[in-house]
């Protein structure tokens, strides 16, 4: 995997602000740890500890595994799928 931010989305943690902003050097640390406490606060990472030595992974890993698929499933609509780049058949075009 040669994108920085798909390879650390894949791996479920724990992660640090600083090892994050180590592996992510195009993002800058505010902006780093302004995502850490939104995901947080909407219940996708937990934190584990305060302060800089605060440890973050997902809550719950096995809801992200279809992320950056190229075809989604909708359950609603039988057969029907979601092709990302297109969205011909997307309820929401």
């Amino acid at each position: 995997m040669n994108d920085p931010l798909a390879g650390v989305l894949s791996n479920p943690g724990p992660h640090t602000l600083d090892d994050l902003h180590a592996r992510l050097p195009a993002f800058s640390r505010e902006a780093i740890g302004a995502a850490l406490e939104a995901l947080t606060a909407q219940g996708v990472l937990l934190r584990e500890g305060e302060g800089p030595g605060a440890t973050y992974r997902y809550a719950a890993p096995e809801r992200y595994v279809q992320a950056n698929q190229d075809v989604i499933r909708n359950p609603g609509q039988r057969g029907r799928t979601t092709t990302p780049s297109r969205g011909e058949d997307s309820p929401h075009s």
